[in-house]
């Protein structure tokens, strides 16, 4: 089969794609694998209750479930919802915006395809807009979604120590200097960051992102921010101060999404921006999809109607996930101590992973990721995350670490997360042995 170039892109595959494949196979051919890979939220009874009772609720509402099921909704999403959905930054959050600034996608994932290929790619007049990632490390599921190939740019992160005493911890922030230069040499149409940071878990500072916003002002560039660990909902985050406010002006976009809230099974998730832009996403969506499964609006419109969303993501989502991100850094920093490995962790400050570089793992993480799936143990290799950068201005220490990172999510319950860690400290000795023994 001859393919377009088109075809050739999304077809032949990526991180994310090999991502999906081994979480699916897990879940339906291995079910003793210790999943500690994927971006699944954890089943959090009281949330899962909550689900089941307003599932109940859509369900005994026979004029809501009948047209849900029977009708096809706006390709912009539920009217009703919407409104809900914009009454609530609204009203909450001091957010200007009315239901022609809302639009619902199918994920978050998909929003971001019809969104980053609208803006970026090649233009009528030859141009070749870009969308630059100011902090990598970032999301591998952006990497593969350009119509057009190299659609991103992005600029490393300049790696701190927040304890200048424990070379254990480390942190990525924003070199701004490596922003304005991309900015400058490319044709940048998006700056866009994901908050907390997949992987890393790393906080954008409220600071540094007005300081990108001030650059997307200033080269005309829309900023794109991914919320969908953030506040105010889910919430997954270590700041609760977080959840008290929007970052919002006319140059942003933003991203929410049910699935980390715990729907993520019904592919449901929106975007907030300027009334052109949610007006050519619709247009989009009635194109490629006619519109958007609306099962998931229906289900949350009372939580949204009520703002209970919130109290929700303060008073069950955050807590649950402080408590899981604390006691995987003590086993996992316990485990490492016992086996007598050198490794880095990011500070964790949202999301749910937890970022390990390992300085002595020449190998790559490539290897340590098939040695753990050997082993039944699922973690994801770091190299996918750094993608689209240049060798221009990168800094030794930034560049060493590329292929000696994993992700690690504490997502799953206590004794899988116990397990696996235990399991992922002994077979990261067993590799960085085995690398110092072979001269590597």
């Amino acid at each position: 089969m001859e393919l377009s170039v088109f075809g050739e892109l999304l077809s032949n595959g990526n991180g994310i794609v090999d991502l999906m494949n081994d979480l699916g196979e897990a879940v339906a051919l291995r079910p003793d694998m210790l999943t500690l890979g994927g971006g699944n939220p954890a089943a959090i009874p009281e949330i899962q209750a909550l689900w089941r009772d307003y599932a109940r609720r859509f369900l005994c509402d026979s004029d809501s479930f009948d047209k849900a099921l029977a009708c096809y909704d706006s390709p912009q999403g539920d009217p009703r919802f919407l409104d809900a959905f914009a009454s609530l930054f609204r009203e909450r959050f001091g957010v200007p915006i009315t239901s022609k600034n809302v639009v619902a996608v199918s994920g978050a994932q998909q929003g971001a395809f019809l969104l980053f290929n609208m803006i970026a790619g090649g233009t009528r007049d030859g141009k070749r807009k870009k969308i630059l990632t100011p902090l990598s490390p970032e999301y591998v599921g952006y990497a593969g979604l350009g119509v057009d190939s190299n659609l991103f740019i992005s600029c490393p992160g300049k790696i701190t120590y927040p304890d200048e005493n424990d070379a254990s911890v480390f942190k990525y922030e924003v070199d701004f200097n490596a922003v304005e230069r991309a900015l400058q040499d490319d044709d940048v149409s998006a700056i866009l960051v994901s908050r907390p940071t997949n992987p890393s878990g790393n906080m954008i500072s409220r600071a540094e992102l007005q300081r990108l916003d001030r650059l997307a002002e200033k080269y005309n560039a829309l900023l794109i921010i991914d919320s969908a660990y953030g506040g105010p909902f889910p919430g997954i985050v270590e700041d609760e101060s977080e959840l008290d406010s929007v970052f919002w002006t006319p140059r942003t976009a933003l991203f929410y999404s049910l699935s980390k809230i715990g729907l993520p099974g019904l592919r449901t998730a929106f975007l907030i921006a300027s009334e052109e832009i949610v007006e050519r996403i619709a247009t989009m969506n009635a194109i490629v999809a006619l519109t958007n499964n609306s099962i998931g609006q229906r289900i949350a419109l009372p939580m949204f109607e009520s703002g209970d969303v919130l109290r929700v993501s303060r008073e069950i989502v955050r807590p649950y996930y402080c408590k899981r991100r604390a006691e995987a850094i003590e086993i996992l920093q316990g485990e490492l101590s016992r086996v007598g490995v050198d490794a880095r962790l990011h500070k964790s400050e949202g999301a749910f992973f937890l970022w390990l570089w390992i300085p002595g793992l020449t190998s790559g993480s490539a290897n340590l990721y098939n040695q753990l799936k050997a082993k039944g143990v699922l973690a994801i290799p770091g190299d996918g995350f750094f993608y689209g950068l240049g060798d221009d201005h990168m800094n030794e220490e930034f560049s060493a670490s590329r292929a000696r990172c994993m992700r690690i999510s504490f997502s799953s319950s206590y004794e899988i997360v116990a397990r696996g860690l235990r399991i992922i400290a002994e077979t990261i000795r067993d590799c960085v042995d085995a690398d110092s023994a072979s001269g590597r």
